[in-house]
């Protein structure tokens, strides 16, 4: 084994110099280490207080934006029932003058000045459902021109056209209601209505509805003829 002595001239200077000389590279490394970092940090802490600026400006908007379209939905509901008012006035509206203009029609057939009517008349028939399927509520509405200025009366036969098994069929008054009820009888000076109930037989299916006026002094009896299927949609 190599002995080393300490005492020889020359080692102590050359043990300074290796310790200088590690200790200048130690330095040197970590000034190195150190000017490196230092300016990564300050960029990465500017990046975030610039991206902490956008998230604050992007949460402002969004929250701009949220505010406006709780506006804009606040304004849609109001024109959507601005709107759906506006359709139902219009609505009641147009049933009003279609009432006013029934009403118009109505006075003016009393009053023979619409050129259709001279005498007694039928005005309006209606027919609607029950609770059975085979039993139908009716209300005639009967008219006279007033200049008659007379009363008027007399009976209405109603007859039901359809087909029976595949036939044509026509129902008399006698088999469309109850045995021990007459016919509808009226008496009236201007117009009146008469109520009552139908009842076809089973396998029948109606098409038209023949109303006709028989009164004593008619020199012809009032007779029409309805569309069954529109009667119902009426």
């Amino acid at each position: 084994m190599r002995n080393f002595n300490l005492k020889k001239p020359g080692f102590i200077e050359a043990m300074v110099v290796t310790v200088v000389v590690a200790a200048s590279l130690f330095f040197v490394v970590w000034h190195l280490a150190t000017t490196r970092i230092v300016p990564e940090t300050e960029d990465l802490q500017g990046q975030v207080g610039f991206l902490s600026g956008e998230l604050a400006v992007l949460k402002k908007r969004m929250e701009q934006t949220q505010a406006r379209q709780v506006v804009l939905e606040q304004e849609t509901e109001v024109l959507r029932q601005a709107n759906r008012l506006l359709r139902e006035h219009e609505s009641e509206r147009q049933a009003e003058m279609g009432s006013l203009q029934s009403e118009l029609d109505f006075f003016r057939r009393l009053a023979g000045t619409g050129g259709t009517q001279s005498g007694l008349d039928i005005y309006r028939v209606e027919i609607s459902a029950t609770d059975s399927d085979r039993v139908f509520r009716f209300v005639l509405t009967l008219t006279q021109n007033i200049r008659r200025a007379s009363i008027i009366s007399g009976q209405a036969r109603i007859e039901v056209e359809g087909t029976m098994d595949d036939r044509p069929e026509k129902l008399a008054w006698s088999q469309i209601s109850d045995p021990e009820t007459p016919k509808p009888a009226f008496r009236f000076k201007y117009f009146q209505q008469l109520e009552g109930y139908l009842t076809l037989p089973g396998g029948f299916s109606p098409t038209r509805l023949l109303i006709t006026l028989e009164s004593e002094g008619q020199r012809k009896p009032a007779s029409r003829g309805y569309n069954w299927s529109q009667l119902e949609n009426h």
